[in-house]
């Protein structure tokens, strides 16, 4: 997805503050790990656009492998995810480094996604997926030994470490579980209780029988080898007790800074020891259109569950956005209809001002006059403009009240335009036939073959120029278009067809800027342009 620039500070006295703003995609995922990922491939797969955001801090990036995924045992974390990105990338998912600062919004008028690099993403779904924090005792040696010799999950690391001297730090209680997990691997394993009550007598028992020694003992330090290697614990009484690996039991906090602006908060699982975002039974959070996959919703996933959680969940969220463009769909007439409603409501008054716009003026003042289409031209202004400066103009439209209108328009000036009632989509113009195609805040609607987007492009002449101008929908644009009944997310955009130009285009002009001409009432002071040449 291309980026789109605002304007810089200084251009006009309402001027917002400089930013960068993608979208609006379908989804937005916080979270580059595998529950992200496997989301961003399923949705991918299904034809939504969708942007990864991506801090790189993957919770198990201290280990040096992964177990217990099927098929790729032993492999190092780092390369799932370098397999995984490949593989949403073959489905045009964008995936950005950054850091997401805070969501706000809702399903009715869309999310923003804040990034710490000033870019605004907007999205109408939001899937969190960046994982959970393990807080680690206050013990010396801990943090820089954890994922190596310092443990916590027999079912991630256990195997490895088969047979050896375990000592398990009980600080909560999860102390005598662990213990009696690792006891599978080892017939050497302690549990040096530094906080918290400890086993109750008949665990206690329990793990005697077992041959698990248990101890009262405050821990200072987990103390290595000169090869770095875990070699004990030194106790807080100056003793050093034996250990090959050291087991502790973080509290789990699930990343969720990012949501807390729409109300979002962890809530306690597991007698305490974990928090997490709650959600429904189909990943949906407490706010409608927010998700949370993987470790976000569930502290115990490991990365094959967080994987699978992913996947189905970015299944649940297509599934959500094709029932809500159904429900749009059945409620709207065709568009035809539609809009020689719109033209009608004033009788015989003009919609528009009868103006051209004014970015075009300003792009088309260099070029040569050629054969011009103006796509979705309204009641002819734009084509009328081009006609008077010479230009041999196709003017088309699916109003046939606009076109009456703009053909009646064409007499009074007094110049000849080739008015086309026709949808571009399902009769689009030869390919290659005009040395400029414009489109002024065109109602091309968005398809799964694209077709209008690509009607659009095609047009254009080896050599030739295209030109998409749309309203800026940072800040409140996004509401008001909905307030007025237009879904801006259901219509081809000029950063769609930035999207779609590759080889063989130049994009000259991509950014958003102060509207020439403003006309007067117009909410809109800001227009996105895409001007590119055909160059193959």
């Amino acid at each position: 997805m291309a980026p789109i620039r605002s304007t810089e500070p200084g251009d006009d006295p309402g001027d917002r503050e400089a930013t960068t703003t993608h979208g609006p995609v379908d989804v937005a995922v916080i979270g580059g790990g595998a529950a992200g990922l496997a989301a961003a491939l399923q949705l991918g797969r299904s034809r939504r656009s969708v942007v990864v955001i991506d801090a790189g801090e993957p919770r198990n990036a201290p280990a040096a492998h992964m177990h217990g995924y099927l098929g790729h045992d032993g492999l190092p974390p780092s390369e799932l995810l370098a397999i995984g990105r490949d593989e949403v990338r073959g489905y045009d998912v964008e995936l950005r480094d950054g850091r997401v600062t805070g969501v706000t919004g809702d399903r009715a008028q869309g999310f923003a996604v804040a990034l710490a690099d000033g870019t605004i993403v907007r999205a109408r779904r939001v899937v969190l997926a960046t994982g959970l924090t393990d807080e680690l005792p206050d013990i010396a040696g801990v943090r820089e030994q954890w994922g190596r010799g310092v443990i916590h999950c027999p079912y991630c690391h256990g195997w490895e470490h088969r047979d050896e001297e375990i000592v398990v730090i009980g600080t909560s209680a999860a102390g005598p579980h662990q213990a009696g997990l690792f006891r599978q691997l080892s017939d050497r394993v302690t549990l040096l209780v530094h906080d918290g009550p400890g086993p109750d007598d008949e665990t206690g028992r329990q793990l005697a029988a077992r041959g698990v020694i248990v101890r009262r003992a405050a821990v200072a330090e987990v103390t290595s080898d000169d090869t770095d290697r875990v070699r004990g614990l030194r106790l807080a009484s100056g003793e050093i007790v034996p250990a090959d690996v050291v087991v502790v039991g973080p509290r789990m906090v699930t990343r969720a800074d990012a949501v807390a602006p729409l109300g979002l908060t962890p809530v306690a699982v597991a007698g305490g020891l974990a928090e997490v975002i709650e959600t429904d039974g189909n990943g949906m959070t407490a706010v409608a259109g927010v998700y949370a996959a993987g470790n976000a919703a569930n502290a115990r996933a490991q990365v094959l569950q967080a994987a699978a959680e992913g996947g189905t969940i970015g299944a649940n969220v297509n599934a959500d956005l094709v029932h809500e463009e159904l429900e749009r769909a059945g409620a709207r007439p065709d568009d035809a209809s539609e809009w020689d409603a719109r033209y009608g409501e004033r009788g015989h008054d003009h919609l528009w001002s009868g103006e051209p716009n004014g970015t075009l003026v300003v792009e088309v003042a260099d070029l040569t006059p050629g054969r011009a289409l103006d796509v979705c031209c309204g009641e002819g202004a734009d084509a009328i403009w081009l006609a008077g400066r010479g230009w041999k103009v196709t003017a088309l439209d699916v109003s046939r009240v606009a076109l009456d209108r703009a053909g009646a328009a064409a007499t009074d000036a007094g110049v000849t335009v080739d008015w086309v009632c026709a949808d571009l989509a399902a009769d689009p113009p030869a390919a290659g036939s005009f040395d400029l195609v414009t489109a002024h805040y065109p109602a091309l609607r968005r398809t799964p073959g694209d077709e209008a987007m690509r009607a659009l492009v095609d047009a254009v002449a080896p050599g030739g120029t295209l030109l998409v101008v749309g309203h800026d929908l940072d800040g409140d644009g996004i509401a008001r278009a909905r307030e007025h009944g237009f879904e801006p997310t259901d219509y081809v955009l000029p950063h769609d067809v930035a999207d779609h130009l590759g080889a063989g285009w130049e994009i000259e002009v991509h950014q958003t800027r102060p509207r020439p001409s403003l006309p007067e009432g117009s909410p809109h002071s800001h227009d996105t342009v895409l001007r590119a040449r055909r160059t193959g």
